[in-house]
């Protein structure tokens, strides 16, 4: 060929050396970085500041997309993400119904569409805890672990510590001290369930120190529940232990590979040990005020069914659940597919000729995450969150039936949960911001570990595939 047509030939361009194939080989190189760090900072950034975690929730997504567009996450395959499309659609739907049905004064606005993050969010954190496979989902809990520990030192003031060293009740700067011992309570939950792992984790040299640390933030975590008086904490956290010794006794009776008996011996033996002697010194210690608060409020049975007649303005703490239940029973018959709206409670309570003015004005939400969700967006949304819970509870059993959950883990699971769902019969949490991290924060750890397990059969799948393909 002649030199002037051998250098007027095109010059062929490789797609790795297009300029977008470039960017988009950085993009896929520094997406799982990027958003691994966010998630694993995110719960330490709850802690600290609020509109940091708003803009950062905000970012999550938007990332979780990104990865979704650039193939980097498969995630419309996911029928959990699919779900949550759907709860999304169903949410949007019923705000559309209530704008034409609803009354001028009960119509909410758009708040309803908090429930989306504030059930949903959990997907974004799993996948970003799961996107690389060095970095492990334990961080988050480490990470919720430090940014407590720092908001406790830096941002309750010395009046509080004072006061609560004194046995009273309070705040420790979240919404009210029973959002404050929910977070106190699944800060205990972890600490005792992944204490033996923290230690046998650690290097040698570093196992006391850990073993130190651990304890005492297990008693302080104690101690903290059993001085913020809530009842239905101390409820959840009964049946909580309940299942886990019920798994640790009954596997140690049952041959299967996925249960490693080592792991649940030295956790009975470590949990036990420790609440033991927690529970012996605090019993010495705010023995009386655990007496006076169960004691506080004896209530008959002729009691509970005149206030669930509504006969009478309902004032203590139980009578006022039960009395807001009676009632919310009525409204959510009223509208039971798409409920009423967001804040559809608080303008109902106001309206209702059941309550007085002092009720009204002291008095806003129906203290129960379940009735709440009813009312605001109907049966239609709450099957559609039963159907995500059962879906997440089936991968979480088969992941760990198949050896890709670990034994601590998946107990952490069956112990969390029925306190979760305990303790949001008595409080709205799910609309709160506690409920909001709790759900993101757990949730999110324990389908991250079935995700794992999907990448890791994904890449043995190509492998094998990439075997065959080149023989």
């Amino acid at each position: 060929m002649p030199r002037s047509k051998r250098w007027s030939k095109p010059m062929v361009v490789h797609d790795d050396m297009k300029p977008d194939g470039v960017v988009m080989d950085n993009m896929k190189r520094w997406y799982g970085p990027a958003f691994a760090l966010l998630t694993i900072a995110f719960p330490a950034i709850w802690f600290l500041s609020a509109g940091a975690t708003d803009w950062l929730a905000r970012t999550m997504f938007w990332l979780l997309v990104l990865g979704a567009l650039i193939g980097v996450q498969p995630i419309h395959r996911d029928r959990v993400v699919q779900l949550c499309a759907v709860l999304a659609l169903l949410v949007v739907a019923g705000y559309v119904w209530q704008r034409f049905t609803v009354p001028e004064a009960l119509l909410g606005g758009s708040s309803a569409r908090k429930y989306i993050p504030a059930f949903c969010f959990f997907v974004v954190v799993a996948y970003g805890a799961a996107v690389m496979p060095r970095v492990s989902p334990f961080l988050l809990l480490l990470s919720a672990g430090i940014g407590l520990l720092v908001h406790l030192l830096w941002f309750v003031p010395a009046g509080d510590w004072a006061a609560s060293w004194r046995l009273k009740r309070v705040t420790f700067g979240f919404h009210n001290w029973e959002h404050a011992a929910i977070l106190f309570s699944s800060a205990l939950l972890a600490a005792v369930i992944f204490l033996p792992r923290a230690v046998s984790s650690s290097p040698p040299r570093a196992r006391g120190p850990v073993l130190v640390l651990s304890v005492a933030f297990i008693l302080m975590a104690m101690y903290f529940v059993v001085t913020l008086q809530t009842r239905a904490t101390w409820l959840g956290l009964l049946l909580s232990g309940f299942v886990a010794l019920l798994f640790g006794v009954g596997s140690l009776f049952v041959r299967r590979r996925s249960i490693d008996r080592r792991t649940v011996v030295r956790w009975v033996v470590a949990g036990a040990g420790v609440v033991l002697v927690g529970s012996a010194a605090l019993y010495f210690w705010a023995g009386d005020i655990v007496a006076k608060r169960l004691a506080a409020e004896a209530v008959s049975i002729e009691t509970i069914k005149e206030t669930a007649r509504l006969e009478t303005v309902p004032r203590s703490s139980i009578k006022v659940r039960i009395g807001t239940w009676a009632a919310a029973l009525d409204w959510i018959a009223e509208r039971p597919v798409f409920g009423w709206g967001g804040r559809a409670a608080s303008r109902l309570i106001e309206l209702s000729p059941y309550f007085d003015e002092r009720f009204k004005n002291q008095f806003g939400h129906l203290h129960n995450s379940y009735l709440e969700t009813l009312l605001n967006v109907g049966g239609a949304v709450m099957a559609c969150m039963i159907t995500i819970v059962l879906l997440v509870a089936w991968r979480t059993v088969a992941a760990w039936r198949q050896g890709w959950i670990p034994t601590d883990v998946f107990l952490f699971a069956c112990a969390f949960y029925p306190f979760w769902a305990t303790v949001n019969l008595f409080e709205s949490y799910i609309m709160y911001d506690s409920g909001f991290l709790l759900n993101a924060l757990v949730g999110g750890f324990v389908y991250s570990w079935y995700l794992r397990s999907q990448h890791a059969t994904d890449a043995r799948r190509g492998a094998l595939n990439e075997q065959v393909r080149r023989a």
